[in-house]
């Protein structure tokens, strides 16, 4: 005969299983911590649609705090004091108002380590080597898709890279800007130094051009920041203007 399998006693009080309530509830979930931790942007355009469009595509993202646009050069100032935002998106042109150029030049004032990214047409007036000489670290056109916004507004909120000087060059030209006076006269560079401010200046990533060289990152880096330094430009875009304002490099 089959025996039956007995139930084996209980030597206690069962554990209550937990509810989908209790799995799914994080008790250390704080919304100011993840508020916190997502990169704040100023929008700043005197055209209402760019500024929509732009903070549009940047909250979908997920990873922005985009806080209340502003649409003049004086109100960026206000706001950037009151926010202090890890990074502006800055017009060039806002008439009849203080230009995005005036404007970049205060913020930098109240913050040398702010970051500004110019916001500008498909044609590139005038205002863009100034602002780039006020600070601004980067330019990315209004006409730019989704895709291309949010990766450069991700790059440039990380700190300045080579790969947002693609096509930098390109843009002062067809400005039609008139460069601002160099600090000092051209210095002069060895060849190995040219090369490096060529690459630099069409846009190639660090890992490209420390394998060009065959050298380390850290070298290169650490050349690059000579390179800066020699050149007089506090950041990698100067690093552009300067090139152009010595005549190192022209676009194609």
């Amino acid at each position: 005969m089959t025996a039956r399998h007995q139930p084996t006693p209980s030597t206690g009080a069962e554990a209550t299983p937990p509810t989908n309530s209790s799995l799914n509830r994080d008790d250390t979930f704080d919304p100011a911590e993840r508020t916190a931790a997502l990169t704040s942007v100023l929008v700043v355009d005197d055209d209402s649609w760019t500024t929509r469009a732009v903070a549009a595509a940047l909250d979908d993202a997920g990873s922005f705090r985009v806080l209340d646009p502003v649409h003049s050069g004086e109100e960026a100032i206000v706001a950037f004091d009151a926010e202090r935002p890890d990074l502006v998106l800055m017009d060039v042109n806002m008439p009849p108002g203080m230009s995005g150029v005036d404007a970049t030049a205060a913020i930098m004032d109240l913050d040398p380590e702010a970051r500004v990214v110019l916001l500008t047409t498909v044609s590139p007036g005038p205002g863009i080597a100034r602002a780039l000489e006020a600070g601004a670290l980067a330019v990315i056109n209004k006409t730019a898709g989704e895709r291309e916004l949010v990766s450069l507004v991700r790059a440039a909120s990380a700190g300045e890279s080579p790969e947002l000087l693609r096509g930098l060059a390109e843009d002062i030209v067809i400005s039609g800007d008139a460069l601002p006076d160099a600090p000092d006269a051209a210095p002069q560079l060895t060849a190995r130094e040219l090369e490096l401010l060529t690459l630099l200046c069409q846009g190639h990533s660090y890992e490209e051009i420390a394998a060009d060289q065959s050298v380390a990152m850290s070298t290169m880096k650490s050349h690059a920041r000579n390179l800066r330094l020699k050149l007089g430009a506090r950041n990698l875009a100067q690093l552009v203007v300067r090139a152009l304002q010595f005549k190192f490099f022209s676009p194609e």
